[in-house]
C-alpha cells in the first residue's frame, strides 16, 4: 500500500491517505482542515475514500472532517473510548482553539485488533490511550500510523482532557514498542520515524 501525506493547519498536523494501489481503496486518516488541499489529493492521486479515520478527536485532527465526510461520502470511524468527545467542544479542545465541533457522527465505532480493508489489505486497529482515553494507531504492512501518541522523540501531551501519562507509557510500551523493529511510524505531527530509533533514542519514554 501507498501512503500520502499532507501538512495541514497551523499546528502543521499531518493528515494521512493511505491506498491500496489495486483497487485504488483508501483511507483518509486525520482530516486536519484545508478541505481544498485534502479534495485536490484525492483528485491527484485518482483514489476512492472508503473510510475517514480519526485517530483521536482533538480539533487540529477533526476541522474537515464535516467536508469531508461531504464530499467522499466514506463512513467515518473512530475508537469506541473515543465517540463521545467527537461532538464535544471541551473534550474535543474546539472550545479551546476557538473551532466549530464536528457535526458528522462516526458510522464505525472501532475496538482493540478490530480490521478494516483497502481491497485484500488489512488496517489493524490498536487502542493507544494516553494522549486522549480513546486514542487509537492503525497498522499496516510494516507501518504504524500513532496519531499524538509517539513522535520523532518525543511523545504526546497529556494534560490535556481525559489525557492520562501512565495510559500513554503504557501504550508506547507495550503496545507500539512490540511492534517489529523496522515499523515505520507516521505520526499526527512531524516527520516518521520507526520503532526501532524511537525505542532506542526517545528520551520521553520512561
Amino acid at each position: 500500500m501507498r501512503t500520502e501525506r499532507l501538512i495541514l493547519g497551523l499546528l502543521h498536523t499531518n493528515c494521512y491517505i493511505v491506498y491500496d494501489e489495486a483497487t485504488m481503496e483508501a483511507a483518509l486518516i486525520d482530516p486536519a482542515t484545508s478541505i481544498d488541499k485534502i479534495t485536490a489529493k484525492i483528485e491527484e492521486l485518482g483514489v476512492i475514500i472508503k473510510y475517514i479515520i480519526l485517530t483521536h478527536a482533538h480539533s487540529d485532527h477533526i476541522c474537515a472532517l464535516d467536508n469531508a465526510a461531504d464530499y467522499t461520502k466514506a463512513r467515518v470511524c473512530i475508537g469506541s473510548l473515543e465517540e463521545k468527545a467527537l461532538n464535544d467542544s471541551e473534550l474535543n479542545l474546539c472550545n479551546y482553539f476557538r473551532n466549530t465541533s464536528p457535526i458528522h457522527k462516526p458510522d464505525v465505532i472501532l475496538n482493540e485488533n478490530d480490521t478494516l480493508f483497502l481491497g485484500d489489505n488489512p488496517l489493524k486497529i490498536l487502542f493507544t490511550p494516553g494522549h486522549t482515553a480513546g486514542g487509537i494507531s492503525i497498522i499496516y504492512d510494516n507501518c504504524a500510523i500513532t496519531g499524538d501518541t509517539l513522535f520523532y522523540e518525543s511523545v504526546g501531551r497529556s494534560d490535556f482532557a481525559t489525557g492520562n501519562a501512565t495510559d500513554l507509557m503504557n501504550s508506547i510500551k507495550n503496545k507500539l514498542f512490540k511492534l517489529p523493529a523496522d515499523t515505520i511510524v507516521y505520526p499526527g505531527h512531524g516527520e516518521s520515524t520507526t520503532i526501532a530509533h524511537e525505542i532506542n533514542n526517545n528520551p520521553f519514554v520512561w
